[in-house]
């Protein structure tokens, strides 16, 4: 495993980041292969680990805590762990909320279900708008004084919003939606990042599964799994995607990879220093994630791969959770 510094500022971390949403119950609500996932990925030289009190309200964060479990008492300073908070639960809604004391609570309840005193990044999820960032950049900077955060990061920001939030305080992370599939980042905020020394991760850096190779047209997903009653994966516009996802994989097969390989190679090539998010319901998916660290792209095939995708559809969310007011959210990217 490679690794690479999380910016100017953060840690330094493996060059794939297991992400822990298919632990919350959302993905299909069989989970233990993923828990073993984690001490998988750790045994292959994964060290950083991404979660959220939001997955499952905090199932997810207890999932990572039994996959990583002795590893967190006596190896702790080995893990890099990232959480989110800023969203809550109402009724059968998700809203923004980054209230002081809702953060505060977020993240004392986060602390306590994975079992550690302090998280290496701490992100609000969402940006609120009822909130000033100017506000919510002073509360992440309270939790790195207490020690409770190391660094302060940002997720679904748009440059404007990272921009008004580092007036206040810098943010040493920030998490975007970035795929072969999902490139609006590339637009202002991978390049604001980068220029501002700011760590970037990119979240469903496999396109929620699309580019594992893994799905077909008569693909049925478990009832309590969210891609069952997603747009994204039904009708002409998943069609279109899969068809797409043959020809990468053609593609893979060619320069001896896998499709998910092939395209955690891509992003790992971005100048930019992306680090990618990827998830693992059982181990053999971590282990066959991280062999994209070996994939090496020539420019020759970084051109044919913008070929292939150009004028595919965006895999990404059209927008975040509503405002605790009603109003729509807001772009991610």
């Amino acid at each position: 495993m490679k690794h690479r510094s999380l910016g100017a500022d953060g840690p330094p971390v493996s060059s794939i980041c297991l992400g822990t949403w298919a632990l919350s119950g959302l993905w299909g609500g069989r989970i233990e292969p993923g828990v073993e996932a984690v001490r998988r990925a750790f045994d292959l030289g994964v060290n950083f680990f991404d979660t959220a009190h939001a997955y499952g309200g905090g199932a997810a964060e207890a999932a990572l805590a039994r996959g990583l479990g002795d590893l967190l008492r006596g190896r702790r300073a080995e893990v890099v762990i990232s959480t989110k908070g800023g969203l809550e639960t109402r009724g059968n809604t998700v809203v923004r909320n980054s209230d002081p004391a809702f953060l505060r609570a977020n993240l004392t309840d986060s602390l306590r279900t994975l079992g550690t005193d302090y998280v290496d990044v701490f992100f609000v999820h969402w940006p609120d708008p009822t909130v000033p960032l100017a506000e919510t950049a002073g509360v992440l900077t309270d939790f790195v004084k207490e020690g409770l955060v190391r660094h302060a990061g940002v997720s679904n920001f748009s440059v404007a919003e990272m921009t008004e939030f580092a007036a206040a305080a810098p943010a040493d992370v920030a998490q975007v939606p970035f795929s072969l599939l999902a490139r609006g980042a590339e637009r202002d905020v991978l390049p604001h990042c980068r220029d501002a020394g700011v760590g970037i991760m990119g979240w469903s850096a496999l396109a929620h599964g699309l580019l594992t190779g893994a799905l077909r047209p008569d693909h049925s997903f478990a009832h309590d799994d969210w891609r069952a009653y997603s747009p994204m994966f039904k009708g002409e516009r998943f069609a279109r995607l899969l068809k797409l996802v043959d020809l990468l994989a053609a593609f893979a097969a060619e320069r001896g990879c896998t499709v998910a390989q092939l395209a955690l190679a891509w992003v790992l090539s971005h100048p930019a220093g992306v680090v990618p998010v990827i998830g693992a319901q059982f181990p053999e998916h971590i282990e066959d994630s991280v062999k994209a660290v070996e994939v090496r792209l020539t420019e020759a095939d970084l051109a044919e791969l913008d070929r292939l995708v150009a004028g595919a559809p965006s895999v990404g969310p059209e927008a975040g959770p509503p405002s605790r007011t009603g109003d729509g959210g807001g772009h991610a990217a």
